[in-house]
């Protein structure tokens, strides 16, 4: 028996919020410490304490881990710094503001740099307290508290080696058939510091022997997560499966877990996609825990949210969909109405009517202000004029509509209310925060929705034109009651690609969807000239990557590594 393991990443995972939390005492808890180390892996309250420690650390702020106005809150928030922060697909103009001299060779290369450091640190303190608590458990057991553990530290452990290599290691066309060497793959607990580095294949074999382990854990265990869907379970296993299987291109791996994983989890109405995406709907297979417990001023929506309390009342920042995108999307698809421009008109006529705002509006130059990370449609400063403010009214009214038809508290603040820095094409209003002091909200980890893009992406890789079709006609009877597509091969392809932008936009996906698909990446910059080609992005950040960009998108592992641990071959990397 190893207890002393499991303690000591049960206490640090427990703790680590308390270390880093705000002032605000009322929201202080003191964390559960009290627990034998028999009881650990035996008892119910045992095995509870013990996975609760490991999933809060994907919702807490890193000490450290900082850059000026970016502090590390866990896995959403780091989703958005390089999943959407790197994207083409969208302005989160805080982000952006960092970015535009960030997407370089020098930088995301750098063995020092926070760009680098910031996932790998994260990551591995998830692995690590999987490790502890993998270390008490016999791999024989049939014990239903150890099977719940140990199918939960499985779990946790693949997804954080599942960013890992979405970060770290070379996409798979890349990869020489998964022979080149990428990130160190750690499994046990209180095993020395030096590891060498592991291959591509080396990782993607433990977790898949892992994960199938975890899938059978969960169906052997009587114990289940209940209603908190912080926790994971067989399906939340099966969608991470699903996702590693696709960075693999092991597409029949990831068409069937991802058929499976959705199964209990059907597609939202309309009407829910504007809810705010801070509650839970029929599509969410794993979220955040829904309170600010050591996140308070960082969370999502308190940065990102339309009513967040530092878009619409301190700092200004916001977060747009880009213009090459939201074109893409019809009057008729209920997502569009998430995003501010032309189509806007159509959804509110009569508030267009009330300022005066055309769609042909959206595409003059002379009511855009240029800043260093957005063009914005009201104007510079906190005091728009003419026309300028004409839209900033209408971005105000139209936002505080759509919260109120959907019951989301518009916050002291209001929609966009103070924001002083401007407000660009496409600001978005899918996500709205909550009235709990925080602007607090909680975009899902994993939604059904992902699941059955994953299953028609991978469809079409399998030649299932069928299938892919049919999850198509799912998911978008949900969304656009007009929409119709018939295509095949390439062009289906094409279509899920798109629909999967669409759909997941600001959800932490987009940058390694470009990566993995080995697609360009463009920020294209506004042109009233060649509006059918342009985009919304500034000319600070306007620029074209090729597939081939920092050898493939490969974010440089922390000198760390190679500091403290002396088997690692930096030179394996061929970087």
């Amino acid at each position: 028996m190893k207890n002393k393991y499991i303690l000591g990443g049960l206490v640090a995972a427990m703790m680590a919020p308390a270390f880093t939390s705000c002032s605000d005492s009322y929201l202080d808890q003191s964390p559960l410490t009290n627990i034998s180390a028999v009881t650990v892996s035996s008892s119910e309250e045992g095995a509870m304490a013990a996975v609760t420690g490991l999933v809060r650390q994907m919702q807490r702020q890193y000490d450290g881990l900082k850059n000026g106005n970016l502090n590390v809150s866990g896995e959403t928030y780091l989703a958005t710094i390089y999943g959407e922060g790197l994207g083409p697909d969208g302005n989160f103009t805080e982000i952006t503001n960092y970015l535009r001299s960030g997407i370089t060779p020098a930088n995301f290369r750098m063995l020092n740099g926070w760009w680098p450091a910031w996932m790998y640190r994260y990551a591995y303190s998830i692995i690590g307290s999987a490790n502890s608590i993998l270390a008490d458990i016999d791999d024989e057991t049939t014990d239903s508290n150890q099977l719940w553990l140990k199918g939960s530290a499985l779990t946790m452990r693949a997804h954080a080696y599942t960013r890992l290599m979405q970060i770290y290691a070379p996409r798979w066309a890349d990869s020489d058939n998964g022979n080149k060497y990428c990130i160190v793959l750690r499994i046990h607990a209180g095993e020395p510091n030096e590891h060498p580095l592991n291959t591509c294949n080396e990782v993607y074999d433990q977790l898949y022997s892992d994960l199938t382990e975890a899938i059978r854990c969960f169906e052997l265990t009587k114990k289940k997560r209940g209603e908190d869907l912080f926790y994971v379970d067989e399906n939340v296993a099966r969608g991470i499966f699903a996702r590693l299987a696709l960075l693999k291109n092991d597409y029949q791996t990831a068409q069937k877990m991802a058929h499976d994983a959705r199964q209990a989890y059907p597609i939202m109405k309309a009407e829910d996609y504007l809810n705010g995406f801070s509650t839970e709907t029929t599509e969410t297979m794993w979220a955040p825990a829904q309170d600010p417990l050591g996140i308070y001023y960082w969370n999502f929506g308190n940065h990102y949210a339309c009513n967040g309390h530092y878009v619409s009342g301190t700092w200004g920042y916001a977060a747009a969909m880009e213009y090459t995108l939201y074109k893409e999307m019809k009057a008729t698809d209920i997502r569009s109405r998430a995003y501010f421009g032309p189509l806007t008109v159509q959804h509110a006529p009569d508030l267009a009517k009330k300022y005066g705002v055309t769609a042909e509006d959206f595409f003059d130059t002379k009511l855009y202000s240029a800043q260093t990370y957005l063009y914005s449609i009201t104007g510079s400063g906190s005091k728009p004029k003419d026309k300028n403010l004409a839209m900033w009214n209408f971005i105000k009214d139209y936002g505080t509509a759509v919260t109120k038809a959907n019951s989301r508290s518009t916050l002291a603040d209001g929609v966009y209310n103070l924001n002083s820095k401007g407000l660009p094409f496409g600001v978005q209003f899918k996500f709205q925060g909550l009235d709990d002091g925080y602007s607090s909200c909680w975009a899902p980890y994993m939604r059904s929705a992902e699941m059955l893009l994953i299953e028609a992406e991978a469809a079409c890789q399998n030649g299932d034109n069928a299938t892919a079709q049919s999850c198509l006609k799912e998911l978008m009877a949900k969304r656009d009651p007009e929409y119709s597509f018939n295509g095949t091969g390439a062009a289906l392809l094409a279509e899920v690609k798109l629909q999967r932008r669409i759909e997941l936009w600001g959800e932490g996906f987009n940058w390694f969807d470009f990566k993995r698909w080995g697609e360009v990446i463009q920020f294209k910059t506004f042109d009233a000239e060649n509006i059918e080609n342009m985009g919304s992005f500034p000319k600070s950040v306007a620029n074209t990557y090729q597939p081939d960009f920092m050898h493939g998108w490969v974010a440089a592992i922390p000198q760390n590594e190679f500091t403290y641990n002396k088997e690692a071959d930096q030179s394996l990397l061929g970087l």
